[in-house]
């Protein structure tokens, strides 16, 4: 867990502290089976007088049922199955055009940019964009000239900073009366060779203000000290912007899907206590009385061939089984919260139009939006501010036209039952075609986003006459 304990460049803020309680179980079910297994007790509980051996086993055979990996990747892939939609792209000043291919200087398009922002998002319900732009000063130390800038296609870039690595924040008092940023300080790291063969991991912290930017370099005795500084030149304070998606405050957030992470836990328990359990209960015991201990120590021993003999004529031996209502017990549990953590993920994507009559859901229904719907929102506007902060950068004016659209297309009506049954009616009644049925039972959800509809009716087709229909032929006798 992380402390606030010093007053160093590298000591994180206690908003960061606050916030980084919330990611570490996320972190874990993340990582799947086996870095719940390295946790250990953390997740696990070890039991009273458990002897480690045991306990040891008992985490080994458990299995992680990956829940909340699979919501958020079905989740995050949704508005992705199409690329971003950039309007009047063509319209940005020259040094901005080659941002929609390649956001961040390293060859990261708009779409897979936005992929990246979303997907933290969804863990951490934020994250942020630095909009930065690259030192301008030549070997001989003097700086580059504009017209010598864009000569040299120099341009600013979109640097995602993770929550995890912004440490730290200071804050001021607007004009307006809003908290403003006055001072980040972010950490990074990167591997450099070391000697002929070896890799070392280099550690450094950025500290950006309103007018100045700084690096701050470990070195061997694990200290950081300021190694490199310098000026900037933009014009409207830190050129951050932050996209929230579940804000509980000024720079902080927590995930949205916290709630099916703590199921998953609970599910992570309760497994492996069912299979501890029926390790136990697969097995028959051997019940023997009468025998003395004697007898006991040197005649028991079980396996197939064998006999026993006692000097006690009431002596018996018997198995004995498990009735088994446990394991029952044990399997609805997990059952149980299986169908609670299907619930609690496909929570994000229904639509909801809040206590109408079903009269008003049908005619408000295009004007409502599911939870995913409204977060891509939130990133359309990170992305569309960050293209206004690199204007700024350069002196260039946005196109009023200019808009981000990330495809939101995936809501599932909460009266989507109702829906599809009246689509069907409809298709069978003979007023809708059969393209139009396909796409708007895809479109809530039911069908796969990946469904091809041309290839599916050319598949439907192919398999001749509806036998649905010939049946009712059949029996009407006609």
């Amino acid at each position: 867990m992380i402390t606030q304990n010093k007053n160093t460049v590298d000591a994180p803020s206690a908003a960061y502290v606050a916030m980084s309680r919330h990611w570490e179980l996320i972190d874990d079910l993340l990582g799947g089976t086996l870095a719940m297994r390295a946790a250990g007790e953390k997740w696990l509980p070890k039991e009273p007088k458990e002897e480690n051996l045991s306990y040891g086993n008992r985490l080994n055979r458990s299995i992680l049922f990956e829940a909340y990996k699979d919501s958020i990747d079905d989740i995050a892939s949704k508005p992705f199955v199409k690329p971003v939609d950039v309007k009047e792209a063509d319209k940005l000043p020259e040094r901005l055009l080659p941002m929609i291919d390649n956001c961040d200087g390293q060859g990261t398009d708009i779409t897979q940019f936005a992929r990246e922002i979303f997907d933290t998002c969804l863990n951490r319900g934020l994250t942020h964009i630095l909009v930065d732009y690259p030192k301008t000063t030549q070997l001989d130390g003097k700086k580059l000239t504009l017209a010598d800038e864009k000569t040299a296609g120099v341009r600013p870039v979109f640097v995602h900073i993770k929550p995890d690595n912004l440490i730290g924040w200071r804050t001021t008092q607007g004009e307006d009366g809003k908290q403003r940023l006055n001072q980040i300080r972010w950490k990074e790291s990167h591997i450099e060779p070391d000697g002929e063969y070896g890799e070392k991991v280099v550690d450094i912290i950025r500290v950006y203000t309103e007018t100045t930017w700084e690096i701050h370099s470990k070195n061997d005795k694990g200290e950081f000290s300021l190694s490199e500084s310098g000026t900037h030149t933009y014009t409207d304070g830190i050129p951050l912007i932050t996209c929230y998606i579940n804000k509980t405050g000024f720079m902080t957030a927590e995930p949205p899907l916290e709630g099916l992470a703590w199921l998953n836990l609970a599910h992570w328990q309760s497994y492996s206590d069912q299979k501890n359990l029926l390790r136990f209960i697969r097995f028959p015991l051997l019940f023997f009385s009468g025998l003395t201990s004697d007898e006991l120590e040197k005649n028991v021993i079980i396996g197939p061939g064998r006999k026993y003999s006692s000097s006690n004529s009431d002596a018996d031996a018997k198995y004995v089984e498990h009735t088994g209502a446990a394991a029952t017990s044990g399997r609805e549990d997990l059952k149980d919260i299986e169908e609670r953590m299907v619930a609690a993920g496909l929570d994000p994507l229904m639509t909801r139009t809040g206590n109408q009559t079903a009269t008003s859901q049908n005619i408000d229904h295009d004007n409502s939006q599911c939870s995913v719907q409204a977060w891509i929102r939130s990133i359309e506007l990170a992305l569309l501010n960050a293209f206004k902060a690199a204007c700024l950068w350069t002196g260039d004016e946005l196109p009023d036209e200019f808009k981000i659209n990330i495809f939101n297309d995936f809501g599932l009506a909460s009266r989507a039952g109702t829906d599809n049954d009246f689509l069907l009616r409809v298709r069978q009644a003979g007023e809708l075609s059969r393209d139009t049925f396909l796409r708007e039972v895809k479109r809530r959800g039911v069908l796969n986003d990946t469904l091809d509809v041309t290839a599916e009716k050319e598949a439907i087709e192919a398999e001749g006459p509806n036998l649905g229909l010939l049946r009712g032929f059949n029996e009407a006798g006609e």
